[in-house]
């Protein structure tokens, strides 16, 4: 699939599992990914018709799925969403399929969703989503230091200086708080390493893209984005936070960015 190739997406929301300040962080991020054909959001209409989620639907455009349970202790708003997925699936309108849930119930829904040769995005929050409904997916992405990190930036270029200390601790407990979830640098460095190596083991030179590709496919929650340079600030590109590594080097040829184990 080439870098520049547009997905045309499902993004389907479970909105009584994740927090309607996420909305514009979700789309956002989703539109990085191609063009979203359906927008679609579920809830029961009872715990939604009172939240936030009532403004960012009509902000946004999405396509409201608000039930009601039919019997207690079943969630209507569930089952809607994978008989929907499956819909969307069988019609072969997209070739993406994001859902917006920390819910574990729909692992078997995304391994089925992935059998069928879609792209899958989850997102989810850190403290919620488990290892089984994370790995399940191409790419899952915490919303929550997402929003954070978007939130941090919007902050910074409004008063820079002013917030540069509330900034520096406020990425510093983020990270904290996420370190059980998400693979330290210590360990990135260590696993881009063992890349380059296996790389060299058959002849190969290793391109900066290779590096991305290989860590996404072995951390399903890996970012950037997530982690803090010296001084607080986020990093953005996969080439500053590799750059940053002591054992690696950099080297452009051909406009094609390689990575190598710096001599020792």
């Amino acid at each position: 699939m080439s870098e520049n190739y547009e997905y045309r997406i499902a993004l389907l929301i479970d909105a009584e599992n994740i927090s309607a300040q996420y909305a514009p962080y979700i789309l956002g991020e989703v539109e990085s990914y191609g063009v979203c054909s359906y927008k679609r959001i579920y809830g029961n209409w009872d715990r939604i018709v009172h939240t936030k989620w009532v403004d960012e639907i009509i902000e946004h455009s999405f396509n409201p799925h608000m039930l009601v349970n039919n019997t207690k202790g079943k969630n209507a708003s569930d089952s809607a969403l994978i008989i929907d997925a499956m819909d969307i699936l069988y019609r072969d309108t997209v070739d993406c399929f994001c859902i917006v849930s920390s819910d574990s119930d729909f692992t078997a829904l995304a391994r089925r969703l992935g059998e069928s040769g879609c792209y899958l995005i989850g997102m989810g929050e850190s403290d919620k989503a488990t290892a089984a409904l994370e790995n399940v997916y191409d790419k899952f992405i915490y919303i929550d230091l997402l929003a954070k990190q978007k939130q941090e930036e919007e902050r910074a270029s409004i008063e820079e200086e002013a917030k540069r200390t509330l900034r520096t601790s406020d990425a510093r407990r983020a990270e904290e708080a996420s370190e059980g979830k998400t693979p330290s640098k210590k360990d990135i460095e260590r696993r881009i390493q063992d890349i380059i190596q296996e790389q060299e083991d058959k002849g190969k030179p290793t391109d900066l893209g290779y590096v991305g590709s290989e860590l996404s496919r072995y951390y399903k929650n890996f970012d950037v984005r997530y982690y803090s340079m010296k001084g607080g600030k986020r990093y953005k590109y996969l080439k500053e936070f590799v750059g940053d590594f002591k054992s690696l080097r950099l080297l452009t040829k051909d406009n094609v960015v390689y990575v190598t184990l710096r001599q020792r």
